[in-house]
């Protein structure tokens, strides 16, 4: 039997009970041996279950208790001793010890193997820190335990330094691996990109060639309908020309510019009007006061004569103020005159309203002329079309033109409108005028050296304009 020893600075229970709770599951072994301070016997303690009971107390003290510990697992024992395995006053206060000691079991094969036995080591040291005692240079001028103090802080610097290198190392192998990543992930997305466009620039190339195919498909349909003959060319515009017709047929009426054009005549015609009214109104009102103011002196009178002379002379009136109330003399001239103005106005009023009836029928007939000769352009487009397509047919069936006596029979009064103008509307003060004038039996106008001559003024378009002197006519 053998023993080995691992020293390492003083710990605290729970780092020690982990420890061998991590020993535990790697030996595979359930439970361990604790002995505490002031001859504590806890005994043994489950390292696969939660604390409970005295080795729960312990370590929820999170002091520095636990004396001893130990495991045995295939011939091999794990103790541990706080201060070292030593007599009570040996016991260092500086650092713990880890003893191993080996038993060969029976039979052999049972033993640890050599992996297993470095892997522990392994756990114990990565767990516990240890350090190795005589690896400063003693001076008389250290105490033993400076010396020890002074290992352990070597030891911890060793392993800073161990840890320093491997953390050195593993940024090192971090930034090569993201590097190394980095620049898989460039040549991946160059990879990508280089595919992308090469799919890309085939896409394109393949659009572009169905673009040239179909540009020369349409160029070679635009040639067809360039190509094709005039029937199918004057029959589309025939086509055309038709529905155009038809719809301003369907919707014949002005625009809401053309019909606002009127509204100036209508407000004009309706101030006229009132005016009119007005004025009769207060000729009515005039000829109303001036027959009461007749009819009360007419009254008096009668009173005054019915009275008689005596009566009168003995009301103190003089001769000739009887003389005068005696006599009927009353001006009617006023009222006549009123009456007069009062036929003038409801002649002119009567005559604005004739007028604007007249000039209303006028347009009235203006857009019914319009629509009847949308409505023969329509009969006279499709006759003109039969009458070109059957020269057309003619020509191929007999090889000459069509004879012109034909011709003009199925083509007379084509396009031709038959309809005249609407007459002018007149007001009737000119046609008044014109039926005064209509009474002589000529008129004679003289223009300096020359002189206009008509027969009948009523129709002064109709005739020609002599010119005096010469004889000609306009």
């Amino acid at each position: 039997m053998s023993n080995q020893r691992i020293k390492f600075p003083r710990c605290s229970d729970k780092r020690v009970a982990e420890t061998f709770v991590e020993l535990g599951k790697q030996l595979g072994t359930q439970t361990v041996t604790v002995g505490a301070l002031a001859f504590t016997n806890i005994g043994g303690v489950s390292l696969k279950t939660e604390p409970t009971g005295d080795w729960k107390a312990l370590l929820d003290q999170d002091s520095y208790l636990i004396d001893t510990m130990a495991v045995s697992f295939k011939g091999l024992t794990i103790q541990y001793a706080r201060g070292g395995q030593f007599p009570p006053e040996q016991k260092s206060p500086i650092y713990d010890e880890i003893i191993l000691t080996w038993n060969n079991p029976n039979p052999p094969q049972d033993a640890l193997q050599n992996s297993e036995k470095i892997a522990i080591v392994a756990l114990i040291n990565k767990r516990l820190n240890p350090f190795e005692l005589g690896r400063t240079a003693e001076s008389g001028l250290l105490s033993k335990e400076q010396n020890q103090l002074l290992a352990i802080h070597n030891s911890t610097l060793e392993r800073l330094e161990q840890l320093n290198e491997a953390l050195i190392r593993e940024s090192t192998e971090f930034r090569e691996r993201l590097d190394q990543r980095f620049g898989e992930k460039v040549a991946a997305v160059e990879s990508e990109y280089a595919q992308n466009k090469q799919r890309l620039d085939a896409e394109v190339e393949a659009r572009v060639a169905e673009v040239d195919e179909r540009q020369r498909q349409l160029e070679g349909k635009l040639k067809e309908i360039d190509d094709r003959d005039n029937t199918h060319a004057r029959r589309e515009i025939r086509d055309r020309m038709l529905e155009d017709v038809k719809q301003r047929i369907s919707q014949f009426g002005v625009s809401k510019i053309t019909e606002r054009k009127r509204m100036p005549v209508l407000y004009g015609m309706l101030a006229l009007m009132i005016v009119f009214l007005m004025l009769l109104g207060w000729t009515g009102y005039e000829i109303r006061s001036i027959d009461q103011q007749y009819y009360s002196q007419l009254e008096a009178m009668r009173n005054i004569s019915s009275a008689g002379v005596d009566k009168l002379k003995a009301a103190g009136l003089s001769p000739d103020a009887i003389a005068k109330a005696s006599a009927v003399d009353l001006d009617r001239r006023d009222v006549w005159w009123l009456w007069g103005r009062f036929t003038a106005l409801s002649l002119g009023l009567v005559g604005t309203i004739l007028y604007y009836i007249k000039w209303q029928n006028r347009w009235a007939e203006q857009h019914v002329a319009s629509e009847f000769h949308l409505q023969q352009f329509y009969i006279d487009v499709n006759r003109a079309n039969w009458i070109v397509e059957s020269c057309l047919e003619w020509r191929k069936a007999a090889n000459s033109d069509i004879p012109n006596e034909l011709l003009k029979s199925i083509a007379g009064n084509l396009f031709a409108n038959s309809q005249g103008e609407p007459e002018k509307v007149i007001h009737p003060a000119d046609e008044l005028a014109s039926a005064l004038l209509g009474t002589a039996s000529k008129l004679r106008l003289k223009i300096g050296e020359n002189e206009l001559d008509f027969d009948k003024p009523s129709k002064i378009s109709d005739k020609d304009i002599k010119l005096g002197g010469t004889g000609e006519k306009a």
